[in-house]
């Protein structure tokens, strides 16, 4: 199976996006799904060298490890 990152999902970053709680855009797209679901929050901040880049909404990351959210 293909390890899927963060990266490849990454959107534009929103000034009110909460930075915490974040991944790093070399994350596993499921370690961002588990921090989004401990949470309880749709969309997280993308961090590298400790500024925002962008933000992974829990929908894009579902559906690109072939889920959908129900």
């Amino acid at each position: 199976m293909k390890v899927r990152r963060v990266r490849e999902i990454i959107l534009p970053y929103k000034a009110d996006t909460p930075l915490k709680p974040w991944v790093s855009s070399d994350d596993r797209i499921t370690e961002a799904i588990k921090r989004m679901l401990d949470c309880d929050v749709h969309c997280i901040a993308v961090i590298r060298k400790n500024r925002p880049i962008g933000v992974v909404r829990l929908e894009d990351a579902l559906e690109k490890i072939g889920l959908e959210r129900v």
